[in-house]
This record gives structure tokens, sequence and C-alpha cells, in this order.
């Protein structure tokens, strides 16, 4: 009877042996409450021990890039780390311009690396325009 149940349980689980986390992530600003898809990977960098995958929304006003620091707090504080200790990457597909547009075709892929200001805050990303292959690296290969 055991076995059974804990076959079931690790076949209903969404979430790959490299992927940590993967959730719709909610935030309200000033204007509107806004959302995007967020996916944390286990690194090899000992500096940045986690690649966070970050998919836009159609539904959102503007870009998330536009408040990237904040964001990254709030995906911080929302799964336990702090953001200065991980590689985003800000995924733009069809899907984050169009509602119900598919995820796949042609990708902007942002690298982004967040440092701590002299007072503590979460200072401006250094921004890097990565490739595919970039992506698949930085996921150990989960995302092709």
């Amino acid at each position: 009877m055991r076995v059974p149940v804990f076959v079931l349980l690790f076949l209903a689980a969404p979430i790959t042996a490299a992927q940590d986390y993967d959730e719709i992530v909610t935030w309200r600003t000033y204007a509107s409450e806004r959302m995007a898809r967020v996916r944390v990977f286990a690194s090899e960098d000992e500096r940045r021990p986690r690649t966070v995958v970050v998919d836009d929304h159609a539904s959102n006003p503007t870009v998330v890039t536009d408040e990237a620091q904040y964001v990254a707090d709030v995906i911080g504080r929302t799964i336990g780390f702090d953001p200065v200790e991980a590689t985003f990457v800000f995924r733009f597909t069809a899907a984050a311009f169009v509602e119900d547009a598919s995820a796949r075709g042609k990708t902007l892929l942002l690298k982004a690396v967040f440092r701590r200001t002299s007072t503590g805050a979460l200072g401006s990303p250094d921004w890097r325009v990565i490739s595919s292959d970039a992506l698949e690296d930085l996921t150990d290969r989960a995302m092709r």
C-alpha cells in the first residue's frame, strides 16, 4: 500500500529534479496587480546558487523589467532567498504580449544580476542579452 502512494506522489509532482520552484508570483503596484511565472533552478555557481527564470504575462500593463528590482525583491521574499544570490533571466515570448499566444518561437532573454548598495538596498541590475544556449547552461539543460 505504501508503494502506490509514493508512486502517485512522485508522479504528481510538477517540478523536475533540477527545478526547485514553478509558480505564478503576483504583486501589486500603485496602478494594478501584476503577475509572472517564476521558475527557480539550482546552479553550480557558488556566488549565485540559483537561476530564476521570469516569464512576463500579457495581462501586465508594462513589461516586468520596468520594475525589475522590485520584482526580484518580491520573488526573493516569496521564495526565501536574497536576490543578489541568484541570476535572473527575464524571458519574453509572444505570450508576454498577447493573451493565449504560444510560449514557443522567438524569445528575448535578458540576464540580470543584482548587488546591494552601500545602504543595503537592492541596486539596479547589470543587464545582458543572452542566447537560448546560455539559458540551457544556466538551467542545466532543463529549459530547452
